[in-house]
């Protein structure tokens, strides 16, 4: 069997934080009888942006977080690459829902979430650049 811990704790965490955004877009959803769009509802737009930020760049990070756990990256970086990507969505998150989505944690968030990409990437070209000369 393949060890893939450290992606399956943090797709597991990842999932976890994904129910709340869904659920609190659902319940809106009902409360304000809007079930498609945002019906220029400012709060069910902000929800829905907070959620579908975080479904737009999790799954391919996760994807470069496995492939950097299966070329056998050090486990210290592959939990630095998950966490950059958990504190960054959920700062993201965090500033879409308790603002008008604007200021210093939604800029620090995003910056964490590309930070993640990044090392990732980094990381693959350097364990596997000897294998495309």
């Amino acid at each position: 069997m393949l060890d893939i811990a450290i992606t399956s704790l943090f797709s597991t965490l990842f999932a976890l934080t994904l129910l709340p955004l869904t659920i609190q877009v659902g319940l809106l959803r009902l409360k304000t009888e809007i079930y498609f769009g945002d019906g220029a509802d400012m709060q069910l737009a902000r929800r829905r942006a907070a959620q579908s930020n975080f479904v737009q760049y999790v799954p391919f990070a996760l994807f470069l977080l496995l492939l950097c756990e299966l070329s056998e990256v050090p486990p210290v970086w592959l939990i630095a690459i998950g966490s950059s990507l958990l504190l960054g969505r959920t700062l993201h998150a965090w500033c879409l829902l308790t603002s008008e989505g604007l200021g210093n944690a939604r800029a620090v968030g995003m910056f964490l979430t590309l930070a993640s990409f990044l090392m990732s990437a980094a990381w693959l070209l350097i364990v596997h650049a000897e294998h495309v000369t």
